[in-house]
């Protein structure tokens, strides 16, 4: 049976390792990619702070590829343009799932 595809929203954070962790474990979903903004001027997460360089080793040693929204100006509207972008991006890839852990 073919698992729905899937991105899940990933911060860097301990949170999203355990719920990354949960996701994948119960194999309900095929998770292509982790999911984040990050800051273009200072090359971080936006959500954690994160330097760039930290996330993209998290991904390699997770083994899923990174989808990066990249923000500049901090605005709403921009973090919508180029969040719509990517998703669309990951539409045509057959991806209509997103896994965001609270």
């Amino acid at each position: 049976m073919n698992k729905p595809k899937a991105i899940f929203c990933w911060s860097g954070g301990k949170d999203s390792s355990y719920c990354l962790h949960k996701v994948l474990t119960e194999g309900l979903f095929d998770v292509k990619y982790l999911l984040t903004t990050v800051n273009d001027k200072f090359k971080r997460i936006s959500m954690h702070g994160v330097r760039e360089a930290l996330l993209e080793t998290q991904a390699e040693s997770i083994g899923i590829p990174l989808l990066k929204v990249r923000v500049s100006e901090g605005t709403n509207d921009e973090y919508e343009k180029q969040m719509e972008k990517v998703l669309l991006k990951a539409k045509l890839e057959g991806i209509n799932n997103v896994i965001y852990c609270l």
